[in-house]
């Protein structure tokens, strides 16, 4: 048994004698263990401080938002949802810190394991992928509801201008103009198409907190941080909480469609395979618009299609501008893996312009058709 795990763990308020640790290797960031005790089974996490600087304001915001959804689930006598429950420390703090061998800090939190659940990756191993996007859009929805009436003033911007467009349209420029290698020179046709785009995809930065009001968003609205009911494909549990900040719903309906509802993964070069699936898109959109209709302006409404195109957008420079500047940000497999990401959500960028119209006509009928019920 990993005896420095178990060290940390002897930290925590776990309830029962340790059996067993399992190493959990799914997460892209914070390295996970599942812990089994005599009778109950818990998550602990090492929070990685490279991503999230300030581990003690990721912990706040989680502590916040998961306080505020259980008093509402509570309420709304909901049995079937749950959310992340921290278990303290024995000095009742929401982290432990840890001082290793180098004398450096590493930073550890707890949660109890949600039973009987399960997350998908993409929809290949699904029998139903219309009713999982319909679930993962309804699940993400129903996150948004709960947490409409939170103070969203109490809680801190853990990762500065994550889904600040013109930002990240800034630091593309800066790579272009630093030239710390030629690859730039490649791409001057796409180059050129992406900075005839920015006016319109700086909409929503432009007018957060004034006609797009500010709510919590999580900003990770990937398949795989919805858990699902393992028999019957319902969405229990939003996880990942660690990007929890304030913001706009549209970059969590944008991200979400972008990242559930494309045909390919983002490292995908067989061109024909890259594209938005419409029949998957609309099945997210009802989901999501079930749970939200009565909580959106119609401001927001007026842009969830191009929410999807700002998002797609906003990564197609990510990784185009880390690939210009050599690799130094995204974790690559091979020398051009960001180029074959650029390329592939230029494409599907494109793809997303072409049915936007047919986008937003969806919206504005579901819309509709839900407030006349």
């Amino acid at each position: 048994m990993n005896k420095k795990v178990k060290e940390i763990a002897n930290n925590f308020k776990f309830k029962g004698n340790l059996i067993n640790i399992e190493e959990n290797n799914q997460g892209n960031i914070n390295k996970t263990y599942i812990l089994t005790y005599d009778h109950n089974k818990y998550l602990l996490q090492k929070i990685n401080s490279n991503v999230f600087t300030e581990p003690y304001l990721v912990m706040k915001n989680i502590e916040l938002v998961t306080k505020h959804i259980k008093k509402k689930l509570k309420n709304l006598k909901d049995n079937t949802h749950k959310t992340l429950n921290i278990i303290k420390t024995i000095n009742n703090e929401n982290m432990y810190t840890y001082i290793n061998s180098d004398g450096e800090k590493e930073y550890y939190r707890a949660f109890d394991f949600i039973e009987d659940c399960t997350s998908y990756d993409s929809f290949e191993k699904c029998q139903d992928a219309l009713k999982l996007a319909y679930e993962a859009g309804k699940s993400f929805g129903n996150f948004q509801n709960l947490l409409n009436d939170f103070p969203c003033n109490l809680l801190s911007e853990t990762i500065k201008d994550f889904h600040n467009t013109k930002k990240r349209f800034q630091d593309f420029l800066d790579s272009i103009e630093n030239k710390v290698t030629n690859r730039a020179y490649d791409f001057s046709k796409e180059i050129i198409d992406l900075i005839s785009k920015i006016k319109e995809c700086s909409i929503i930065i432009d007018n957060l907190g004034k006609s797009i009001p500010i709510r919590v968003t999580h900003n990770d609205t990937k398949l795989n941080n919805i858990l699902m009911n393992k028999n019957t494909n319902i969405g229990i549990a939003i996880i990942d909480l660690d990007t929890v900040m304030p913001g706009s719903i549209l970059f969590d309906i944008g991200d979400g469609i972008r990242s559930t509802c494309s045909n390919s993964f983002e490292d995908e070069i067989d061109k024909d395979k890259i594209y938005l699936n419409l029949d998957l898109t609309k099945a997210y959109l009802k989901g999501f618009l079930e749970e939200t209709h009565n909580i959106l302006t119609q401001e927001e409404i007026n842009y969830i299609g191009l929410s999807i195109k700002i998002l797609t957008y906003e990564l197609v420079l990510r990784f185009l501008t880390d690939y210009i500047n050599g690799d130094t940000y995204f974790k690559i497999k091979y020398k051009e893996h960001n180029k074959d990401r650029f390329l592939n959500q230029y494409i599907l960028l494109q793809d997303i312009e072409s049915k936007l119209d047919e986008i937003n006509e969806f919206v504005l009928k579901t819309i509709k058709e839900l407030k006349s019920n």
